[in-house]
């Protein structure tokens, strides 16, 4: 089958990996990112225990890890449904708050608990089990969801906010995921049982000891640990960056929710330049630059030079990061992993993501306990993403590993 023909032929279940992926959790860093300003201007809170509540995201260590052997188990569907019935009932919830931070804590809890039935981990195993040649495409196009969903959203939301509050927008933003998260259940096609890992293929710790065995892991594991330090400033704080980077006469609202749909716009430019690039060069090399990239849009936010040009630029290199991360990893492990274990793998992949932005979350509340600049953190993070983009170049073309106990060469084209 020609590159573009896995398209036309596999076009359903790339379109519900693509709806389920939109109305999923990671919606959330456009949606928070515009709702942000809104809940501390509205409550008072203090923007240390304001960012301190990105820390909530070391849960998906907890879940993510069993809801992706769950999904290898007993596939997509089963699995999915627990975060589109799930999260448009915690945006209601935003919408109820009286004011108690320990409210939007608990939130964020039910929140991730939930909501990461619905990440990449989980929707993005149909793209990888039926595709092949243009895996990389696939896996952009699917992910991309999110980040056209908040450029096209960030500015409607705004209007929302403006004529009819803020409460309103939460449930805007509840009935919009609701709608899109069912109608990705609805397109779901039944998956091949050739590609799902059961029970008496070998008990769960054979698999996690298999995986744990191989330095390709290893090396994946500790990249996206140090590359995604700066999350937290995308994920719940960059209208509040944004807006001290663009203190002065003029600046509105209007502003940062421009900037927002930039951020927004560059994750879907980036998503398909790394997947196409993916496909046509070495995965390890690719890796090492998208990874790289938030190095350069720390530096640039933490800058002197706060003109609302070079702020583009930033958020651009923030969002082609942001977009590329997730398609390279999951077009990582599926060339390097058994596709019986790819939701496994890919599970512990991205919650490593959740530990890494919990991580940076608490370190940038403590500093902020001392000075009210984001500066140096965005330092200390931007140069970690350098250090860990480096890291990928380690991977070379290392061995693939299979359901069996022992890993197998790569074909010359998995790379």
């Amino acid at each position: 089958m020609s590159y573009f023909g896995e398209l036309r032929t596999n076009w359903r279940p790339l379109a519900a990996a693509t709806a389920g992926l939109s109305a999923g959790l990671s919606l959330s860093a456009y949606t928070n990112a515009a709702m942000g300003p809104r809940f501390l201007a509205e409550f008072g809170w203090d923007r240390a225990d304001f960012v301190l509540t990105g820390t909530i995201t070391l849960l998906t260590f907890v879940f993510l890890p069993v809801y992706g052997r769950l999904t290898d188990l007993f596939g997509v569907r089963r699995i999915a449904v627990v975060g589109v019935v799930g999260l448009p009932l915690c945006w209601a919830g935003y919408a109820l708050m009286s004011g108690p931070i320990w409210q939007y804590f608990a939130i964020n809890v039910v929140l991730i608990g939930l909501g990461v039935a619905t990440t990449p981990a989980i929707y993005s195993r149909i793209v990888a089990t039926c595709f092949d040649k243009a895996r990389g495409l696939a896996l952009a196009i699917a992910i991309s969801g999110p980040p056209l969903l908040g450029a096209v959203g960030a500015p409607a939301l705004e209007v929302i906010n403006n004529a009819h509050g803020w409460r309103t927008g939460c449930l805007a933003i509840a009935a919009t995921i609701a709608v899109i998260g069912a109608l990705a259940l609805v397109l779901l096609p039944a998956e091949d049982p050739s590609v799902r890992r059961t029970r008496g293929e070998g008990k769960t710790g054979h698999d996690y000891r298999l995986i744990g065995r191989t330095r390709v892991f290893w090396i994946l594991l500790i990249g996206v640990l140090l590359c995604n330090l700066y999350h937290t400033v995308t994920t719940s704080q960059l209208g509040v960056v944004l807006g001290d980077s663009l203190s002065g006469p003029g600046t509105n609202g209007s502003l940062i929710a421009a900037l927002i749909s930039v951020f927004a716009t560059a994750v879907i430019v980036g998503r398909f330049v790394c997947g196409v690039a993916l496909d046509r060069f070495p995965a390890q090399r690719v890796a090492a630059v998208a990874m790289a990239l938030p190095g350069v849009g720390c530096l640039l936010v933490a800058s002197p030079w706060d003109g609302f040009a070079v702020l583009v630029v930033a958020v651009c290199c923030l969002g082609a990061a942001w977009g590329a991360e997730g398609d390279v990893i999951a077009y990582l492990v599926a060339r390097r992993f058994d596709l019986t274990l790819y939701s496994t793998v890919l599970s512990i992949l991205s919650a490593a993501i959740g530990v890494s932005s919990a991580l940076g979350a608490f370190i940038l509340s403590r500093t902020l306990q001392f000075s009210d600049s984001f500066n140096g953190f965005l330092v200390f993070a931007g140069v970690a993403a350098f250090v860990g983009g480096a890291l990928f170049l380690a991977l070379g073309r290392q061995t693939a590993v299979t359901q069996t106990a022992e890993p197998v060469a790569q074909s010359p084209g998995a790379s």
